[in-house]
């Protein structure tokens, strides 16, 4: 009777703790960071437009050395 008590118990701590983590993860889908980083037309944009934001890069002088 004793080890059904107790089996009992760890199955009711399982489902609490299973039940919280569906809460987190439901909210989480509700994000805007989830939907914008899903959303592959979104991302291209935006990572596009840091491409573009960035100053060119000079090219190297070269100069005469060894060699």
């Amino acid at each position: 009777m004793r080890s059904v008590s107790k089996l009992f118990v760890m199955f009711v701590a399982i489902f609490i703790f299973v039940l919280s983590n569906s809460a987190t993860f439901a909210s989480a889908e509700e994000s805007g960071c989830v939907s914008c980083h899903t959303n592959l037309k979104k991302l291209l944009k935006i990572t596009s437009a840091i491409e573009a934001s960035k100053p060119e890069a000079e090219e190297p002088a070269e100069s005469k050395g060894e060699g």
